[in-house]
């Protein structure tokens, strides 16, 4: 009998030494995930109070961590704002399908990324947020200047960078050609999204419209002389 309950009371001691470490402290969070956490709460802090009425303690509480980790992360409220601006609307990182054989194909899929990727629902919250915002704060002025003055690596212009030196348009303004064809595609469908639109268009929609614009744009292109 004292066998049998030495026995199980070493078996419950090893069960219990067993279970232990999952009675501590949990693991923490990794830091990427803390910052995307952050990152949302500060876009529905803005979407709901504007940039003026937004606070770290808002953020903090919205995201569940505390200011100093917060403050850790994001050393401002400016900076905060400033990269999720950046990271949400500027930094878009739109694909060319790999299977695409022709410049016509390439451009396409390039837009249609593009035009689903910024016409998330997330995306265009924080878009309405942001022109509600502008035209009463400075500050969102600010961003958004500062923002849009950095951004070179733009895919679009890269693509039609590389399309115009194939093509022998050296001295080519691309940037005005770029905001040409975002204008004829993509800001077509967000103007669309942005107005009174009853619902967000169909992948089938993007797609043929983006390719209608492809076309016009590229026969376009065909027809400017180029300079050498």
């Amino acid at each position: 009998m004292e066998n049998s309950n030495s026995h199980k009371l070493n078996e419950a001691s090893q069960a219990f030494m067993e279970e232990k470490p999952r009675c501590g402290r949990p693991p923490e969070m990794e830091e990427c995930v803390r910052r995307e956490r952050i990152l949302e709460a500060a876009c529905k802090v803005l979407q709901k109070h504007g940039y003026h009425g937004a606070s770290m303690d808002k953020v903090a509480e919205c995201s569940g961590m505390s200011k100093r980790t917060l403050y850790k992360m994001f050393p401002s409220k400016l900076e905060l704002f400033q990269i999720l601006i950046r990271e949400r609307l500027f930094d878009v990182k739109p694909q060319v399908a790999p299977d695409a054989m022709t410049a016509e194909e390439e451009l396409s899929t390039l837009l249609i990324d593009l035009a689903c990727t910024i016409l998330r629902p997330d995306r265009i919250s924080l878009i309405r947020a942001i022109i509600a915002e502008s035209s009463e704060s400075g500050y969102v002025r600010e961003i958004m200047a500062a923002l849009e003055a950095g951004g070179e690596d733009n895919a679009l212009e890269a693509w039609l960078q590389a399309y115009c030196r194939q093509q022998g348009y050296s001295n080519t303004n691309v940037r005005l050609w770029g905001k040409m064809l975002f204008g004829m595609t993509v800001g077509d469908f967000l103007l669309q999204a942005l107005g009174c639109a009853t619902q967000a268009p169909t992948c089938e929609t993007i797609r043929h419209h983006t390719g209608v614009a492809v076309q016009i744009f590229l026969a376009g292109v065909q027809g400017v002389k180029p300079k050498g």
